[in-house]
């Protein structure tokens, strides 16, 4: 059973909190779902200029370029009730080690890996206005009300979201072959995190990844929340512009200069996020 993994008896809901939909418990779970992770590169002088009222700064590839990341996700079991999420997210570290001189393809999934790294959710849609209450009255993030179509079918992922609001289209695309085993790619992504760390990540119970919450949505500053994933199967693969197709509607998001470079899929999705700790604040 999904809900008693050890993940969440780790981290129970033994919370609550009244937000304006209503009393929900805390912290946030995601009990199974699926998703893909497409990442890539954008341009860096453009994402500065985005991200000018953040108290962090981007990465620094060291070629004009920064690592930037779309997510895709429809939770079929969750503390919240089920749900679909789009979310464009960047990457920051501290100081001097804000930058990864490496131009590989797959360098994001290492960089992830690394404690010092953190990833700032920058943009985000839900389909449920108790999510969108949750994610920006408890969790400061950026979050509005999508409508949303995500289908998973036997060989294709395809998803479509537009604003509820402005019913402006965000996002949309088609994936195919989402349960194909890339070898190359793997191979890869293994030499990038380097085997030992592998190793080590495959005995893990679960990964830890620090979120940032963008200023002035609740919290005047980027915070740090710590998050924990387990997944019964990731798939990772290079991104194929002659068969993915990924189409920016009328977002901002549009115009930093996005090109996609790989595609990780995530079935038995499991996730828990807790609130940002302001001790742990940059």
């Amino acid at each position: 059973m999904s809900r008693n993994h050890r993940l969440f008896r780790q981290y129970p809901l033994n919370g609550k909190a009244t937000i304006s939909t209503g009393e929900v418990a805390t912290p946030y779970h995601i009990y199974d779902g699926f998703g893909a992770l497409i990442g890539g590169i954008a341009d860096l002088s453009a994402v500065q200029q985005f991200l000018e009222k953040e108290t962090v700064a981007p990465v620094d590839n060291g070629d004009g370029r920064t690592p930037m990341a779309i997510w895709i996700c429809r939770f079929t079991d969750a503390s919240l009730g089920p749900h679909c999420e789009l979310q464009f997210s960047f990457f920051t570290r501290e100081g001097r080690a804000n930058r990864a001189p490496t131009n590989h393809p797959l360098h994001l999934l290492a960089f992830m890996t690394d404690p010092g790294t953190k990833m700032l959710c920058h943009g985000l849609w839900n389909n449920t206005a108790q999510v969108v209450a949750y994610n920006r009255e408890l969790l400061s993030l950026n979050a509005h009300l999508a409508s949303s179509h995500v289908c998973n079918k036997t060989g294709e992922l395809r998803f479509a979201f537009s604003d509820k609001v402005s019913r402006e289209p965000l996002l949309s695309g088609t994936l195919p072959n989402v349960a194909r085993f890339s070898m190359r790619a793997t191979w890869h992504a293994m030499a990038q995190i380097g085997f030992r760390k592998v190793w080590a990540m495959a005995r893990q119970p679960w990964i830890g990844l620090q979120i940032l919450n963008p200023t002035g949505v609740s919290l005047p500053q980027n915070a740090v929340a710590e998050s924990f994933t387990k997944n019964d199967v990731s798939l990772v693969r290079y991104f194929d512009s002659s068969t993915d197709e990924l189409t920016f509607g009328d977002t901002p998001y549009a115009s930093l200069g996005f090109k996609p470079q790989f595609v990780q899929y995530m079935t038995g999705f499991k996730f828990v996020y807790l609130e940002p700790d302001l001790q742990l604040e940059q």
